[in-house]
């Protein structure tokens, strides 16, 4: 955990203001406030997301737009469509990569590793 409890409280007081697809806030946005992260891709803004989500239950949603809390059933189906979805693209990306790489040799048995 790189971000400190009261970080972590205000994170969620945040979120929680955030109900609904409409209303959504982005991880830039969080770390404006906050000042948790000095990279670019807010790692540690996520981290903190995520962890309120499996600790507090609470049904925070993720996409392009930003995170928000979703307010109905039919909010949390969408995003677990969005979610079975994106797994499936990577499943098959995962195979496919499997299927490459049993049809390539880049290295014969008796090649020199030294590239030098």
């Amino acid at each position: 955990m790189s971000y400190t409890d009261k970080q972590y409280e205000r994170v969620k007081e945040i979120l929680l203001e955030h109900r609904g697809a409409d209303d959504p806030i982005t991880s830039r946005e969080i770390d404006d406030e906050l000042d948790m992260d000095n990279v670019g891709s807010f790692p540690t803004t996520r981290e903190c997301i995520r962890d309120i989500m499996f600790q507090e239950r609470i049904p925070i949603v993720g996409g392009n737009k930003g995170y928000y809390v979703a307010e109905d059933e039919e909010e949390i189906a969408q995003a677990i469509e969005s979610l079975e979805g994106r797994i499936m693209n990577m499943t098959e990306r995962k195979m496919a990569l499997r299927r490459a790489a049993n049809e390539v040799d880049y290295v014969e048995e008796d090649d020199d590793y030294d590239v030098l």
